[in-house]
């Protein structure tokens, strides 16, 4: 397959140079209007980076917006409130009953409510119709969520009871599995769809895999792929090829706590699982005992496991908690500390392996070879783990 990169870099030139846009109108009314000082209504949306911001009158209850896009995006209409409100809505994060999020397409579009401005239909964008769509098929699954914490979840955090808790998550993330799972579906079911950069770049926030993302992405909708944001994500696949499965894990050179330096590559011969971690990071902390288990029961068959701490102080505040946490968990495998987390976000090991969220977990073969990548702390995780682990090192099981 061709470098995505290179032909996403040369596709601006071609098409972003003639900022091809398209235009809408927007032809609104609202019943209630009371929130609306000196009877303004805004439009907010951005656009390759840049945020614009749009504002009318409101006349009899209606209202007009007219001008052009490169691309759907996500807007908001808000009306005028007093900052007294702005304040009050702000600090108890409540929903603003004076706003309204959709998704603005190219094309003539109604925005009509009954009531409050909140509670607007978007006729006209075919953008607002898949996330409409889209809403309908997630909300069964969220209802659930909702009256699971309703059930369980809210007197769990009051008892403070862990194995309760345990039991609670295992079942928030069956419902949460179920989400991802109908987002996925439709987004792979609809690439060329207006909402589905946006889908996309949800479903890999933490976790992107080139042999399954890239064809998706080449099926996206041209003008996303153009923007500041697409290019930027062209170049995101093309650094986590470099840590792809299949790919020779990028080589580096850390401290433990001693002092002593270790190098990846010397590990060589070994099945070896780096985890990187912070002492900060809770879901990290909880997959050490798991770690340790695994550890003592492989360790004598050729398994280690290559903990990268990153924290986010000063050098002497990192050593402490980092050592602290390692003595609270007694982790008795390899440790070291990330002093280069602090670089450039184009430099360092985060970048090199892609790190984007913690705890990530990266299984590299004795011939430096990564195999398998875990994000998330998840009982699908551990399991999926131990079942390569045992694999590799003890087929009888």
């Amino acid at each position: 397959m061709k470098n995505i990169l290179l032909m996403l870099m040369l596709l601006p030139v071609a098409g972003m140079s003639q900022s091809k846009t398209h235009a809408f109108t927007i032809e609104g009314k609202v019943a209630d209007s009371k929130r609306a000082f000196s009877n303004l209504i805004y439009l907010k949306y951005k656009q390759n980076g840049k945020q614009f911001t749009d504002s009318t009158l409101i006349n009899n209850g209606r209202y007009s917006f007219k001008g052009a896009i490169s691309y759907p995006v996500k807007a908001v209409l808000q009306l005028k409130a007093a900052d007294s409100v702005e304040k009050y809505y702000n600090s108890t994060r409540l929903l603003k009953d004076y706003a309204h999020e959709f998704y603005l397409d190219r094309g003539n579009m109604q925005a009509n409510s009954d009531g409050k401005l909140r509670e607007t239909v978007i006729q006209g964008s075919e953008a607002e119709n898949d996330q409409q769509e889209l809403s309908a098929k997630r909300a069964p699954f969220y209802s659930r969520s909702e009256a699971l914490y309703e059930r369980e979840g809210k007197s769990i955090s009051q008892r403070k009871d862990s194995a309760a808790f345990a039991s609670y998550i295992k079942k928030s993330y069956a419902i949460q599995n179920q989400i991802d799972s109908v987002e996925r579906d439709f987004l792979f079911r609809h690439p060329a769809s207006g909402i589905a950069f946006d889908l996309l770049q949800d479903y890999t926030r933490s976790n992107l895999d080139p042999a399954e993302i890239e064809p998706l992405f080449l099926q996206i909708n041209p003008s996303f792929k153009n923007s500041k944001d697409g290019i930027a994500y062209a170049a995101r696949i093309e650094r986590a090829k470099k840590t792809a499965v299949g790919a020779t894990a990028p080589d580096f050179v850390l401290e433990d706590r001693n002092g002593k330096a270790h190098r990846l590559s010397s590990l060589k011969g070994k099945l070896v699982l780096l985890d990187f971690w912070g002492s900060w990071c809770m879901p990290c902390r909880q997959t050490h005992p798991h770690l340790k288990r695994l550890y003592q029961e492989y360790k004598s068959k050729g398994f280690e496991i290559l903990g990268v701490s990153n924290e986010s102080g000063n050098a002497e505040t990192d050593y402490k908690k980092w050592t602290a946490a390692l003595d609270e968990d007694k982790m008795d495998w390899l440790n070291v500390l990330n002093t280069d987390n602090r670089a450039e976000k184009t430099k360092g090991i985060l970048n090199d392996y892609a790190v984007n969220a913690f705890p990530t977990k990266v299984l590299i073969d004795q011939n430096g070879i990564i195999i398998k990548r875990f994000v998330g702390n998840t009982p699908a995780n551990a399991k999926a783990l131990d079942e390569i682990i045992a694999q590799k090192l003890d087929p009888t099981k």
